[in-house]
């Protein structure tokens, strides 16, 4: 059922470009407020974020077993469906990268660092230059590949839907304890929640690209605990990418050598995330095949 719920959701995705029609976040945001309101909460930041985080998981389970339980195979399958969409992130990635890209290929630096934003939503100080630009969004276009799809399969496969609202929800709520007191305590959890699937994730990146250069940087940060996440992931990619020259990217010779290069490793990068995630399904179907 997994595989089934998995492909239906990806087949969804193709079609709507993201899971908008059931990222709807409001209700989140109350009643991250209302449980920060509460006087017990006000001294334990971890405590905040357990009583925010857990009882819609837990609620969650319940309802993945209810339906089963009452609907059978269907309800599993239809409320995993909309639950895993949900859990997906926000905004549609190829084309956010697409219109930086076009931006990009055209010298526009004001249009590409316009079209950055939502892919380097960390972005607190200006570029420098074209090449400082393209340095963060292949960094931030990483970890957003990342986080809104390969961390939720890792947790679904794991741990099944509530796995996986887990760490939507994490993210979520990291994301709006930016600039708050909570802000540490987010972040680090959603670290340790990225740790296990970021190492899976630069392994598949060996297997489909550079396997020499990716498994040396998978080894030096299989144990890094210094490193971010996003970090770790552009360690990963140079070495998976390391074969990279500017006669592989898309456009013709109109556009000068350096912005070719740049403009090959973003859609070398989206090559890479498209084979990572054939062959996380493939390994996911053949485990249901031999029955795992």
């Amino acid at each position: 059922m997994a595989l089934i719920i998995v492909l239906l959701t990806l087949a969804l995705v193709q079609l709507w470009g993201s899971g908008r029609p059931v990222h709807h976040d409001g209700w989140f945001e109350r009643w991250r407020e209302k449980i920060a309101g509460l006087a017990a909460m006000q001294q334990n930041a971890g405590l905040r974020l357990a009583a925010t985080v857990y009882p819609a998981v837990l609620l969650a389970a319940v309802l993945m077993v209810l339906a089963e339980v009452l609907l059978g195979w269907l309800g599993t399958l239809v409320f995993g469906v909309i639950l895993l969409l949900y859990c997906l992130g926000r905004g549609n990635f190829n084309e956010m990268l697409s219109d930086y890209l076009r931006a990009w290929y055209r010298g526009d630096l004001e249009q590409a660092q316009a079209a950055a934003a939502p892919l380097v939503q960390d972005l607190h100080e200006e570029p420098a230059g074209p090449q400082q630009l393209h340095e963060q969004v292949f960094r931030g276009a990483a970890y957003l590949a990342f986080e809104r799809l390969f961390a939720v399969l890792f947790w679904f496969l794991l741990l099944g839907v509530p796995g996986a609202l887990l760490f939507r929800l994490s993210a979520l709520y990291a994301e709006q304890a930016r600039a708050t007191a909570d802000e540490g305590t987010a972040s680090r959890w959603l670290w340790l929640l990225e740790w296990l699937p970021v190492r899976v994730m630069g392994f598949s990146f060996a297997i489909v690209g550079n396997f020499a250069g990716c498994y040396q940087a998978w080894r030096q940060c299989l144990t890094c605990r210094e490193r971010d996440t996003a970090e770790v992931l552009e360690a990963y990619l140079e070495g998976a990418l390391g074969g990279i020259d500017a006669s592989q990217c898309s456009v013709g010779g109109e556009v000068a050598e350096a912005q070719r290069f740049c403009g090959a490793q973003l859609e070398g990068l989206q090559a890479l995330l498209s084979r990572s995630l054939l062959l996380w399904v493939t390994v996911l179907a053949l485990a249901v095949l031999f029955g795992y």
